[in-house]
């Protein structure tokens, strides 16, 4: 269930926020290779990992997952 609720939250993301997680998180990859493969500046990715996570927590919170 819980595995469930944190998809389709990150679903609920904006593409360019899920891809920066993607890479970072799911990937494992530096700020700079996510840079690199993602074509973004380092400062971009640095912005958008920060809102994205500030995002999703948002809305986990709305699905009574956020601590």
């Amino acid at each position: 269930m819980r595995q469930m609720v944190v998809t389709e939250a990150l679903n609920a993301l904006s593409r360019a926020h899920r891809e920066v997680l993607t890479e970072t998180v799911m990937r494992k990859r530096t700020v700079d290779e996510a840079a690199d493969a993602l074509g973004i500046p380092v400062s971009t990715v640095k912005s958008r990992i920060y809102y994205a996570l500030r995002a999703l927590h948002v809305l986990l919170e709305e699905r009574g997952m956020a601590t």
